[in-house]
């Protein structure tokens, strides 16, 4: 029999509940919707359609369960535990005619590549956009793992499937919401993650490095194995190539050509929240760099960047900031991955802000436009983004 614990102060929190006992009250409380949907008949209506749907949940967890303690008050704020502990994902609609449309504008057809576009606004339209791109990967993560067993039937130790995984508020929600899936139980493939880049950036948000993002996945309930990319997270142009030798980070660029799938965002270049533009910001701040640096950056046409590489509309910044970010692939890298069709995936996850919500299609139009920019091979936006898109044609 399950009893509720309770903190220090003596108080009840849903937090101190059992997964068992969480999971069963989302279970029946969805039954009673549908009882008072009136989708539910005949015998298994009995006395629930004369309560409400917290109340009936309330009086089976006392029968079923013996917790009188449970009362229908309690059983929302139980509902919300069960989303935050991943039992409940909703998965979003898609849009595929402005996927088309999108297609057509840019002429994308030689492009071996797939838009997907969520069919969400608001303020939750990041974090949709997210949890899609997620299941995108479990999907990509499958067919890989198909694909090597074929190659490799002989080996299994090749049959691991590699993912990379970039910095960025967006790439943690993926990275969260994919770690729900694997830890739920789901049959995931065993996994190999990388870390392809070093940061992060700011002392404050170690949240965005990406190997923050392995301690989401519990090791104990899927086959999990890490390559972590421990460096400084901005160099001066001139000691990276030496930087690459070093004994520390050498190994994690040796690994580089084992990834399957890189996930990665953008930022656009006159973003607040982007970790590019805040960092050089900061070390301007910190008189580390001249602030001419910005200016120059904007006179070369900065308009974007992925895994920290700065872009514009004809193609990468090199050589204008006397500083770059360590990161496994630079942007050619990339475009040749999602250009050659061998097998590797590069998810671009290209919806809006998921701190404050402001679009970054400025940023995304080049990576359509420009064919030598086009480093991905799914790439995944929301419907307002899209809409920006499709508004200004072309040129």
């Amino acid at each position: 029999m399950s009893k509720a614990r309770t903190g220090s102060s003596g108080r009840w929190h849903p937090t101190q509940e059992s997964d068992e006992l969480i999971f069963a009250i989302c279970d029946h409380f969805f039954f009673q919707l549908g009882v008072s949907l009136g989708s539910v008949s005949g015998a298994e209506l009995g006395e629930e359609r004369q309560r409400g749907a917290a109340a009936s949940v309330a009086a089976w967890v006392n029968d079923e369960m013996r917790r009188p303690d449970i009362t229908r008050e309690k059983i929302y704020p139980l509902f919300w535990e069960a989303f935050h502990r991943g039992f409940l994902m909703l998965q979003p609609p898609l849009e595929k005619g402005l996927a088309d449309r999108i297609y057509s504008q840019f002429d994308l057809k030689s492009h071996p590549g797939e838009i997907t576009v969520v069919n969400v606004t608001g303020a939750s339209a990041a974090q949709h956009v997210t949890s899609t791109a997620a299941d995108m990967i479990v999907t990509l993560i499958d067919q890989v793992f198909r694909d090597k067993r074929k190659r490799f039937p002989n080996a299994p130790e090749k049959q691991s499937v590699h993912l990379g995984m970039g910095a960025g508020y967006a790439a943690m929600l993926v990275a969260k919401r994919l770690a729900q899936k694997v830890n739920s139980g789901e049959d995931i493939p065993p996994l190999v993650l990388h870390a392809i880049s070093a940061g992060g950036f700011l002392p404050q948000e170690p949240h965005k490095a990406p190997t923050n993002y392995f301690t989401y996945f519990d090791p104990s309930i899927t086959n999990v194995k890490y390559v972590a990319l421990f460096s400084e997270t901005v160099v001066d142009n001139a000691d990276y190539e030496k930087l690459k030798t070093n004994p520390g980070i050498k190994s994690s660029y040796e690994c580089r050509d084992d990834i399957d799938i890189v996930v990665t965002s953008l930022a656009a270049a006159d973003h607040k929240h982007g970790l590019l533009v805040q960092y050089l910001t900061h070390l301007v701040s910190q008189k580390y760099l001249k602030p001419e640096v910005l200016t120059d950056m904007q006179k070369a046409g900065w308009l974007g960047d992925v895994q920290f590489r700065p872009y514009s509309n004809e193609g990468p910044i090199t050589e204008v900031c006397p500083v770059r970010a360590v990161t496994l692939f630079e942007l050619e890298d990339l475009v040749r991955l999602a250009r050659d069709n061998n097998g590797k995936y590069v998810v671009l996850v290209a919806g809006p802000c998921g701190e404050c919500g402001e679009s970054k299609q400025s940023a995304l139009r080049p990576l359509l436009a420009n064919e030598n920019l086009r480093l991905w091979t799914h790439l995944v936006t929301d419907s307002r983004t899209a809409r920006e898109l499709l508004e200004v044609k072309n040129n």
